[in-house]
């Protein structure tokens, strides 16, 4: 799950530029860091978060009790039609999610859907493929990074670790008008904080792609790399980064788009289903 200290939710919030009367769905949600972000900046605006997972769900409401507008949540799987009706949001937000999906492109026109003519559009990722740690030997550092970043984790119904990098292809190839794409840049020089929990998440990951026979690496040589990232940190030479890629995209204001027209519900939106999905990489088992 994503961590709400994060600078790229903060981030988030600031291109989404809310206001008191903006409806805006957070895909893939989780525990709501995104979406506490846009409370802190706009804290009577109508906030959507959908995922499969009830359990984030749940936490999600927790943290944004103390939101003085509307707070809706969905269980929903993104693979499927989103339960919105068409054109009823202002914004639609996705972080660390589109990587899971089988068909990403056909999330893309459910976007475009749901989006209001001039409406926009943020998906944001890490590009696993750009982790930077230092402590292994460059042999061992390589292949634990790339093992990661290829990883398809039990509970994923697909992986691209790279897909920071093509969310503006992506785009562009959808209903929707690319506005721009920039990079964002986390790193720490102490193993804490983000760079503990992602460096928790990849020795996790890769333990459990041993136990089931789906990995490129022994659970030694896991060990060993982990132990050298300590010792680095021990030494005061520890290093951390990891690159996520922003793409924003709007809904342009002349079109009307085409097609099957979901039911409206209260608000424009509808309930969802219970699921095991959660967004993120942070459900090895």
């Amino acid at each position: 799950m994503s961590d709400s200290a994060e600078a790229i939710h903060a981030r988030l919030a600031e291109l989404t530029a809310p206001t008191a009367h903006s409806q805006i769905i957070d895909l893939g949600c989780g525990a709501a860091p995104t979406l506490l972000a846009l409370s802190r900046l706009a804290p009577e605006a109508t906030l959507i978060g959908v995922d499969r997972s009830a359990t984030f769900l749940q936490q999600a409401r927790q943290k944004l009790r103390g939101h003085l507008g509307p707070v809706m949540t969905f269980a929903a799987d993104l693979r499927c039609p989103l339960p919105c009706g068409n054109e009823s949001v202002d914004v639609v937000l996705s972080y660390n999610t589109v990587e899971c999906l089988p068909a990403p492109e056909l999330l893309l026109v459910e976007v475009a859907r749901v989006l209001r003519p001039g409406g926009r559009a943020i998906l944001a990722h890490v590009d696993f493929d750009s982790l930077v740690i230092a402590g292994a030997d460059a042999d061992l550092d390589r292949r634990v990074c790339h093992a990661f970043a290829d990883d398809m984790q039990s509970w994923m119904d697909h992986a691209d670790g790279r897909v920071g990098r093509k969310l503006g292809m992506l785009l562009v190839r959808s209903p929707l008008k690319l506005v721009r794409v920039e990079p964002l840049l986390t790193w720490s020089t102490r193993l804490a904080g983000h760079a503990e929990d992602r460096i928790g998440q990849i020795r996790k990951a890769l333990l459990s792609a041993v136990r089931h026979d789906r990995g490129s690496l022994s659970a030694a040589e896991v060990e060993e790399w982990y132990a050298a990232v300590c010792e680095a940190d021990r030494l005061g030479g520890f290093f951390f980064s990891e690159l996520a890629f922003i793409a924003v995209a709007e809904r342009p204001r002349e079109e009307r788009l085409t097609g099957d027209t979901a039911p409206l519900a209260r608000n424009g939106l509808l309930p969802g289903l219970d699921g095991g999905w959660a967004s993120g990489r942070s459900s090895a088992a």
